[in-house]
């Protein structure tokens, strides 16, 4: 898959800012992108072949774009949501079971591996370095 790569160009708040891109450049309301702080700059190298595989990206965050303008757009972060049950963290009252259902949530997560846990040296964690002007807004 071919990557467009953009620019954060204006920060509004802490849950929007602004790409450098928009309707010129094939961007839609909905499109998702990641926040790249800089392409990394570890490499990854293969243990067969020694061969350079890349570098892991510094993942900053991920927006949504809300407003599309020819060539910038605002992006939003995700939305999150809790339910009165989650909240309370006491049942509250509901005529139907389906309603009561729909204000439930589920957790999730992966199932872990057994991994040599000398040989973890992460890469796929979120940063918590502040996004700037200049960051890369990665089309996802």
């Amino acid at each position: 898959m071919d990557t467009k790569n953009f620019k954060v160009a204006k920060i509004i708040n802490d849950t929007s800012l602004v790409i450098n891109a928009g309707s010129e450049q094939g961007i839609n309301k909905g499109d998702k992108f990641k926040i790249i702080g800089k392409l990394g700059n570890s490499t990854v190298i293969d243990p067969d072949t020694g061969e350079n595989l890349g570098t892991l990206d510094d993942i900053k965050g991920e927006v949504i774009a809300a407003q599309i303008y020819p060539h910038m757009s605002i992006c939003n972060s995700q939305i999150i949501t809790s339910s009165a049950y989650q909240l309370s963290g006491q049942p509250i009252l509901h005529n139907s079971l389906a309603e009561f259902i729909s204000g439930m949530s589920a957790e999730s997560h992966h199932e872990q591996l057994n991994v040599d846990k000398t040989q973890v040296t992460g890469g796929f964690e979120k940063s918590n370095k502040p996004i700037q002007i200049g960051d890369i807004a990665q089309l996802i």
